[in-house]
């Protein structure tokens, strides 16, 4: 567990939930990362949805990815398109769910993922900001905030990226859902925030300081 990100439980609401303070200035997403996988990892830790609510989130085969919303941050997107060579079309084509990428989204496919293998992730350790943080436990207010604007750049990031390398050709509007109105919407406010930027030019997480989501 990093030195530099706390986790803590707090009653908030009437509700015990989980809160990460951030103790070291210089403190990067890379270890709110190092500082939460012990959350995952913790088989004595109440989750909702965990096969009689304690498991470790790795080897679970109750999958919440099975029918989650997935779209990868721009770290995560790279890591994953290099198991294809980085041939970032093909990894789109083969791995994303067609309609959505028509419709300027880049959400993984779904119900269930494509990287589920044999009822369990296949790419855990490059698994994107999406799934690295949702355990299915309450979480602190700001800390849900916290994770939430950090996750949305990154996604904003992916999509920033595409764009610029002519990735998503097409961009209708045609049989949209609400969610994907929604992270459209998201995406399109993130797109020109110091936050956004901060993840297009990383290589890794630790590029990427905690302080411009505090």
């Amino acid at each position: 567990m990093s030195s530099k990100v706390k986790v803590y439980t707090e009653i908030e609401n009437d509700k015990l939930g989980i809160g990460i303070k951030v103790i070291d200035k210089k403190a990067t997403v890379a270890d709110l990362l190092e500082s939460w996988q012990p959350l995952c990892d913790d088989n004595s830790m109440y989750k909702k949805y965990a096969a009689n609510n304690y498991a470790m989130c790795k080897g679970c085969t109750i999958n919440c990815c099975s029918s989650a919303y997935v779209i990868p941050d721009i770290i995560s997107f790279k890591k994953m398109a290099s198991l294809f060579d980085n041939d970032y079309n093909r990894f789109i084509k083969d791995y994303f769910q067609t309609d959505k990428v028509k419709n300027g989204l880049l959400r993984m496919q779904p119900e269930p993922c494509i990287f589920l293998k044999d009822n369990i992730c296949s790419i855990y350790l490059i698994r994107s900001l999406i799934c690295r943080f949702y355990i299915c436990s309450d979480l602190l207010g700001e800390t849900e905030q916290l994770i939430y604007s950090i996750t949305v750049a990154g996604i904003s990031a992916t999509h920033l990226f595409a764009e610029q390398n002519g990735l998503l050709k097409h961009n209708t509007s045609s049989g949209m859902t609400s969610m994907d109105k929604m992270f459209k919407e998201l995406i399109e406010e993130y797109k020109n925030t110091d936050r956004t930027k901060a993840f297009l030019q990383a290589t890794e997480y630790s590029d990427i300081p905690l302080e411009l989501f505090l």
